[in-house]
């Protein structure tokens, strides 16, 4: 096997893990960059130029940011406070992770599935809490306002990952 495909593979498997990242609301974008930038490297630029690496970095900021703005966005679109934007990232994250401990038991697609799930389970209800505790929004104001904050990270979610699927098409 010539080692250019392994390095492909490599670049590929680095860029599931960004996907990982970017469900658990974490940057990966970055992550599905940097394996872009190894394959670079290695290939002498001959494939990926220097320009390439610095427009899709942009890119990547450019995306990370309209993640971020789309948030925003919907956020205050569906009557959210400020302070839900932190909790559904603090939701997401820990239900990621209890949601993939708790699928664990089913093996690998249990656990990435459960984690999946639980990330967006975790970001409602962190929402609602806050809604409800922080600012004593009625019950369908804070389900409307949690419902807003999922809407958006689904939304930014796509937008990072094609932005990665695509980074991957730049090496293949």
């Amino acid at each position: 096997m010539d080692w250019m495909v392994l390095l492909k593979v490599f670049v590929t498997l680095l860029a599931l893990v960004g996907a990982l990242a970017v469900i658990l609301g974490l940057p990966g974008t970055f992550i599905a960059w940097l394996g872009l930038l190894i394959y670079a490297l290695i290939g002498r630029f001959t494939v990926i130029s220097a320009w390439i690496l610095l427009g899709t970095f942009a890119g990547c900021l450019v995306v990370e940011l309209a993640d971020n703005l789309l948030s925003g966005f919907l956020v205050k679109r569906f009557g959210a406070s400020k302070g839900s934007v932190l909790m559904a990232w603090l939701g997401g994250f820990g239900g990621a992770m209890l949601g993939g401990t708790v699928g664990g038991v089913g093996g690998f697609l249990g656990s990435a599935l459960l984690g999946i799930l639980g990330a967006f389970v975790g970001s409602y209800f962190a929402v609602y809490w806050w809604e409800r505790q922080q600012h004593n929004r009625p019950r369908n104001e804070a389900s409307r306002a949690a419902f807003g904050t999922v809407v958006g990270r689904l939304l930014g979610m796509f937008v990072k990952l094609g932005w990665i699927g695509w980074l991957v098409s730049l090496v293949w």
